[in-house]
């Protein structure tokens, strides 16, 4: 063998090392670009649409029948982030499903998500409304979705459409859902997801009672509701929430009192300053979960610092 072919063979026997890992390497993690929704039960369809069109001004919803009955229905409240609701025929205590998360591969992210040891279907669903998506569940038990969106399917036919000009709130910044253990939820959306801990509080400093991360391609962000004791149905809808950003939080009240609120739903409160600096009220729907309305920015310009209290955690069985 001549001195060149011994190079050239020496090298093909380096390279295959780094070939073979490269075979082998576990897939990154695609992209996480937003917030897409949150899904909620609702004992009252008629009643929690009036809730978001008469009272919060938003266009009117899309629905999902069945025997001609609405049973699942679309709250639009931007291009990309919408509420969804299923009718609760159980009258469950939690009204809670899951938070749904964009992103910009959904085969790349059921796939990478398999080679992490999650549960997921073997293949992603097209539900023919705009998106193709998957379920799967956290570390906690709870059901989380990624969606992809398609350019075919109603949410796509709609685009830049049902916006009124009367809604509130142009952007759902964050949702909070309920979380026995923080540890859990930190390793599934912070190890695994990518997820960035930029805040956590609560209003006895040395208690941990909420923590907020910011989705990884987003500003968007996820709130983490700390508890220690079991939740009472109302404790539940109060933790389990969604939050819409205003300018000011005031301003907006006075345009809510004059709007027609539906029976047994709660109007927004005055303003008050939270925890974390911002300015912020609270509205409920007949069901009792809340619907939070919060300032875009701090009042005084700047937030609240972190205090670092011990996690409240649920103890397990």
């Amino acid at each position: 063998m001549t001195k060149r072919l011994r190079s050239l063979a020496t090298l093909a026997l380096l390279a295959l090392p780094l070939w073979t890992f490269a075979q082998h390497a576990k897939p990154q993690r695609p992209t996480i670009l937003g917030i897409a929704h949150i899904g909620l039960y609702t004992d009252d369809l008629a009643n929690t649409a009036a809730f978001f069109t008469d009272y919060l001004g938003f266009g009117e919803p899309y629905y999902l029948r069945r025997e001609g009955k609405p049973t699942v229905m679309f709250i639009k409240l931007n291009d990309r982030q919408y509420v969804e609701f299923v009718e609760d025929t159980e009258q469950r205590k939690v009204k809670y499903r899951h938070t749904a998360f964009q992103t910009g591969d959904i085969e790349a992210m059921r796939v990478y998500l398999r080679t992490q040891g999650l549960a997921v279907p073997e293949e992603v669903s097209d539900t023919g409304l705009g998106f193709k998506y998957f379920l799967t569940t956290d570390f906690n038990g709870h059901e989380v979705e990624f969606l992809e969106y398609t350019d075919k399917g109603l949410l796509a036919e709609h685009m830049g459409e049902d916006m009124p000009d009367t809604r509130i709130s142009e952007v759902m910044s964050h949702v909070g859902w309920c979380c026995p253990d923080a540890a859990r939820d930190m390793a599934f959306y912070g190890y695994l997801l990518g997820f960035n801990e930029f805040w956590r509080g609560g209003a006895n400093p040395e208690k941990t009672s909420w923590i907020k991360m910011y989705l990884p391609e987003s500003t968007d962000y996820i709130e983490l509701m700390l508890f220690d004791h079991e939740l009472s149905a109302s404790e539940l809808g109060s933790l389990n929430h969604m939050n819409l950003d205003v300018n000011d939080v005031n301003t907006t009240k006075q345009l809510l009192d004059t709007r027609k609120l539906p029976e047994g739903c709660t109007g927004a409160g005055q303003q008050r300053k939270g925890i974390n600096g911002f300015g912020q009220t609270n509205t409920y729907l007949k069901d009792k979960t809340r619907i939070e309305v919060m300032t875009k920015v701090p009042l005084g310009g700047a937030p609240s610092a972190s205090t670092w209290g011990v996690p409240q955690r649920l103890a397990h069985e």
